[in-house]
């Protein structure tokens, strides 16, 4: 039965890659680590075979038709279209069937031709021929062929197959440079290393003969950045020996091999289970507000629906036990009322009134979004080329189906650095044993004070400054980039001018190493990069011969946001043994037992009100002994593959202990350009902008301020340094007391600060009390800053507000690192930034663009645009399917309640796909009601859209009151006339039902058209031709309809050359003119008020802001209270 299901799943392309156990055993080449030579006979995984196409010839059909059924709509049309073939129904089978074809066949047709670049992408993929070892020698297969334990060799500029541990390379080293732009969008090179067991192993024959090995390692995840797992080699002795494998010996499908002839590396994850596929195939699902209104819009309608089928039904039963004594319809029969003839009227009116459902509403919808999106991706103002690189960066869109979320965003979460700030790292002072020195024009000078007077340029560094420029251009994972020209030739290589150091370019994973890094090498100490394990230093001795110092590198103790710092191990020449550490001076004061603590404090300060990025060095000499500890705790801890990452991260918090502290760095990171303007456009928009960030509270507190997040006559709320949850308590109860006792209650005069340490007590489950109360504090602020936030912290803060607040905002995160994609996926939408530390933010993004700056005209107009036509796009479908089926319901009154359709068939199928269809789509693609430039310089605007309006409750009952005027205009207007029986056609006949309903629905199509024209403000020429294409294709149609045998679609010929003989009586035009005349009446009068009442409120708000802007300016004797009271702090 599981074998069966499985088929079944396998044969709708269900495969999700399938688990067993925590972890893998993978044998090299195919054979065990024991003695015996035997090749296995296959390991249980699957190939390498990619699928990206979701259809096969045999499935699409019947796969296709499933996944458009689970649509409430196509379902809803395929059961009345079934039910017209099972009783007698009042239209033809084909009014439901042909408009329901048409809607599962054009999303047919698109997702066929989609799939069909799908299946040749993934041809061009699998049929790659691919180099593995077979017998001792090099063969060649498909890439879809390699299954896992296969050793396959790649050459250079040649993408990885399949996800590989490297075994070894042409460099003595072994190791080799990689690009992952097809992965993460990172174009640096990056290093990946072999371990020493292997790397010596670099031919088919070699491996062949010589490698029995096995590697256990994790199943498959789909985390880029991490991967952990041993290696087993029998050695020579025939003992196996087991070493640690991480992410930096792992080359990852869809990188490429650069700067290196070739490779050998060993399969670990093939297909399915490769970490690119993993990460292409589970997208997180966002359903925006409009969805989520629209679902409800549609269950309220269906209520209307079933409403008037039951009014019909119940009515049609009354009348016919009444029609003999009641209204003399002796000449009918009496019929009996039975369960038959019940289910049979109920689904009759059902049928007839089934188009109060808009079937084309999804799809007009998904196309629009489709194409929307696109506006964004090819905006050149939101396109941005890096000046230094060159790279391009044009804005992207990841998704369509939130396109109009940007419209409604009321709380914006954005990370400081990299987001706010360029990232881009300068290095400004240092403060060493209580001494401060500033950068000036690349030279050190000692200064009285942070950036105070310079009292001497340091010609010659001291002891204790050598050494902390040293531990500055050792600690860290610097790879170095040098001119060919310096090849192996040791004297250049080493030669000490300010002009060779230059030529060095260095490759950093973090742009505050690449600052440190820098500023040694032009205060004379430049570092020239690790090779073999060895990094090389240079530096300038008295008199100035250059001294190159050589250190070998043993270990890196990786950054993380727990420890907050980052350390390495090295060997001196002497043998002596460094442990050298940089990290935050909160955290690094805990770490140092000696030193000049005192000053590290004292100068954190001082530079962080500057603004500026501090972090603060240390180190400690350790003993044979303890590096040797220390050996034996790292091999315990990396053995253990399961609790690897925790069991590191205790080593490291135990060895980064007791150490002596040097002094203190300062880096200044700019603001991006435009983040002053944009942040103030945001606030005046009534977006409440929430800045999360790792950095100490005075650097984050000065950078709000001078980007405009914060305003000087802010009165500051601080909430820090909290030691319990009671004192929180008494701090947040403290905040609104001073809200309340302020004698201007505009909440843009108070703003939030938060730390870390005290949202640790506000986030707790065990506190929902302080919890609820904090969001109350924010929501009376203008602005809130919370500082020393963890990744996990961010997120949480962005759900404290999502389900907090009622009804629930819409909210926005924008970051740009990996600690950012908590919030990002937290968020209602995430924005990205083309960040200098990976494109990690902006893979896992909706939305992704290369500056801050651009998050304006994403929101004010995009988003403001987007909503806007959205909006009206779904108004109006619900409208013009009222204006379609009320006509009818009307008639039911004059027809005995008999279902008697009014219109022909043809209508049933034309109204939805060719009458009114084309105007509507293209108004959501380009209609326009605002100028760009008036979207943009007045935010205010963003305020009329904010909370959904323009798709409430109320716009809905008025576009539904709208619709029931103008069809009782249409359908008692011409009834008017019609019952007079005056009106014959040429042949001296009054006019028949069919005749009626053509000039009603014609009417209708006029009223249709002429209220999406009144909801137009921009006439573009796509538009007009909209308008045009509708007009010219009714007549057309219904001219060849009626000039045309019917009785296929109808059984009867009633209708035949009916449209001609209507369109040859100026009556028809006159009528046709008073009508729509008195239907659109109110549709004008509405266009003039809402004009009127949106400049009168975009006036008053102006009005407003102006107001704030001269309190806040400090012209009024309340802002010198204000002023007085601006750093309380609780």
């Amino acid at each position: 039965m599981h074998r069966w299901l499985e088929n079944l799943l396998a044969f709708f392309g269900v495969q999700k890659p399938v688990f067993y156990g925590e972890f893998r055993t993978v044998f090299v080449n195919h054979k065990r680590i024991g003695l015996s030579d035997a090749l296995l006979e296959g390991q249980l995984y699957p190939d390498n075979r990619v699928v990206t196409s979701r259809y096969t010839v045999y499935n699409f059909l019947i796969k296709n038709m499933l996944e458009q059924f689970t649509r409430v709509a196509n379902f809803y049309f395929l059961i009345a279209a079934t039910t017209q073939l099972l009783i007698d129904a009042p239209v033809s089978p084909t009014s439901s069937f042909v408009p329901l074809a048409f809607v599962l066949g054009a999303t047919a047709v698109k997702q066929a031709y989609e799939d069909i670049l799908r299946h040749k992408s993934d041809d061009t993929v699998n049929l790659a021929p691919v180099k593995v070892v077979r017998e001792n020698r090099l063969v060649d297969i498909k890439s879809l062929e390699i299954q896992v334990g296969d050793v396959v060799r790649i050459h250079q500029n040649e993408s990885f197959p399949c996800d590989l541990i490297l075994l070894s390379s042409s460099e003595d080293t072994g190791e080799c440079r990689i690009t992952t732009a097809n992965l993460d969008g990172e174009s640096n090179l990056k290093t990946v290393h072999s371990v020493e067991l292997t790397r010596h192993l670099r031919t088919a024959a070699d491996i062949g003969a010589n490698l029995r090995a096995q590697i256990d390692c994790e199943q498959p995840t789909a985390d880029l950045y991490k991967f952990k797992g041993n290696i087993s080699v029998r050695l020579s002795t025939g003992l196996p020996y087991q070493v640690s494998l991480s992410i930096k010996n792992l080359l990852l499908r869809g990188a490429v091999l650069r700067n290196t002839k070739h490779v050998m590396g060993v399969a670990v994850y093939t297909g399915q289970e490769t970490k690119m596929q993993l990460n292409s195939q589970y997208g997180r699902s966002k359903k925006s507000v409009i969805e989520r209104r629209l679902d409800k819009f549609l269950v309220c309608l269906l209520g209307v629906l079933l409403f008037m089928v039951i009014v019909c039904s119940a009515m049609k039963w009354s009348y016919a036990n009444h029609k003999t004594t009641v209204t003399g319809a002796w000449y009918l029969p009496v019929e009996q009322l039975t369960p038959y003839r019940i289910i049979q009227d109920f689904m009759g009116y059902l049928i007839l009134f089934n188009y109060m459902i808009p079937i084309a509403l999804y799809v007009t919808m998904e196309v629009t979004k489709f194409v929307s999106s696109k506006f964004i991706e090819y905006d050149l103002s939101m396109y941005y080329e890096d000046p230094e690189t060159g790279e391009k960066m044009p804005a992207r869109a990841n998704t369509s189906d939130l396109n109009e979320e940007l419209g409604q965003v009321q709380y914006l979460f954005s990370d400081k650095t990299g987001t706010l700030t360029e990232n881009k790292m300068t290095f400004r002072h240092c403060s060493v044993d209580g001494r401060t020195f500033s950068e000036f024009s690349g030279e050190l000078w000692e200064t009285d004070s942070c950036g105070g007077q310079r009292l001497s340029r340091c010609e010659r560094l001291g002891d204790r400054q050598l050494l902390f420029f040293t531990v500055l251009a050792l600690c860290h994972t610097i790879r170095v980039e040098r001119p060919t020209a310096y090849g192996n030739d040791e004297q250049n290589r080493y030669a000490f001018s300010t002009l060779e150091a230059e030529d060095y370019t260095y490759q950093a994973s973090s742009p505050d190493e690449k600052a440190f890094v820098e500023a040694a090498r032009s205060f004379g100490i430049i570092f020239h990069g690790t090779e073999g394990g060895v990094s090389t230093v240079s530096l300038s001795s008295a008199n100035g011969e250059c001294i190159v110092q050589q250190f070998r590198l043993l270990h890196v103790l990786e950054f993380d946001s727990e420890r907050k710092c980052m350390s390495v191990i090295v060997q001196r020449a002497d043998g002596a043994y460094w442990l050298l550490t940089k990290g935050a001076e909160s955290t690094m004061l805990e770490k140092c037992c000696t030193g000049d603590k005192d000053s590290i404090v004292k100068f954190s300060a001082e530079f962080a009100v500057q603004g500026l990025r501090v972090l603060a060095i240390g180190h400690k000499e350790l003993t044979e002994a303890e590096y040797e500890q220390i050996k034996l705790q790292f091999s315990i801890a990396e053995i253990d593959v399961a609790n690897r990452d925790a069991k590191l991260t205790e080593v490291y918090m135990s060895i980064e202990q007791g150490l002596e502290a040097l002094g203190l760095t300062a880096i200044e990171d700019e603001l991006q350009p435009g983040v002053c303007e944009t942040l103030t456009d945001l606030r005046e928009a009534g977006i409440q902008v929430w800045v999360l960030t790792g950095d100490k509270r005075e650097t984050a507190e000065n950078i709000s301020l001078s980007s405009g997040h914060f305003v000087e006559s802010m009165q500051r709320i601080r909430i820090v340094e909290q030691l319990s949850a009671d004192v929180c308590r008494e701090s947040v109860s403290s905040g609104h007391e001073m809200i309340e006792a302020s004698k201007v209650s505009i909440p843009i005069n108070f703003c939030t600060i938060v730390d870390g340490d005290s949202l640790q007590f506000i986030l707790s489950d065990e506190h929902p009390d302080l919890r609820d109360s904090f969001l109350e504090l924010c929501c009376k602020t203008a602005a809130v800053l919370c500082c020393r936030c963890t990744p996990l912290q961010k997120a949480r803060i962005i759900a404290m507000v999502k389900h907090g607040v009622r009804p629930e905002p819409t909210t926005c995160a924008i970051g740009d690192g990996a600690n950012d994609v908590s919030m990002i996926r937290e968020a209602h939408v995430g924005i990205g930034i083309f960040g200098k530390e990976g494109r990690a933010a902006a893979l896992n993004a909706d939305y992704a663009f290369a500056r801050f700056a651009f998050t304006r005209t994403a929101l004010l107009f995009h988003g403001h645009l987007f909503y806007i036509r959205l909006s009206n796009l779904v108004l109006y479908c619900f409208y013009k399917s009222i204006v379609f089926v009320m006509p009818p319901f009307f008639f039911a009154f004059f027809s005995a309640f008999s279902a008697q359709p009014m219109y022909d068939t043809a209508f049933f199928i034309l109204y939805n796909m060719t009458m009114t269809s084309l105007p509507i789509f293209l108004y959501g693609l380009f209609e326009q009601h605002l100028p760009r430039q008036r979207l943009e310089s007045e935010p205010r605007l963003y305020r009329g859209i904010a909370n959904n309006r323009r798709l409430s409750w109320g716009q809905l009952a008025l576009w539904c009151a709208l619709g029931l005027w103008h069809s009782a205009c249409c359908f008692f207007g011409v009834a008017a006339v019609f019952l007079t029986n005056d009106w014959v056609g040429s042949n001296g006949y009054a006019y028949d039902v069919y005749a009626f309903g053509t000039v009603v629905i014609t009417c209708v199509l006029v009223c249709v058209t002429t209220r999406i024209l009144l909801i137009t403000y921009s006439f573009s020429v796509p538009t007009l031709i909209g308008f045009l294409f509708s007009t010219v294709t009714y007549v057309i149609l219904l001219s060849a309809y009626s000039g045309i045998s019917t009785a296929f679609l109808s059984k009867q010929l009633t209708y035949y050359w009916t449209y001609f003989d209507l369109s040859g009586q100026p009556s028809s035009w006159l009528l046709l003119l008073c009508v729509s005349v008195l239907a659109v009446a109110p549709d004008l009068a509405i266009r003039f008020l809402q004009d009127w009442r949106t400049e009168l409120e975009l006036k008053i708000a102006k009005n407003t802001y102006k107001k704030v802007q001269k309190y806040q300016s400090g012209t009024t004797v309340l802002d010198c209270e204000v002023k007085e009271n601006k750093d309380l702090c609780l």
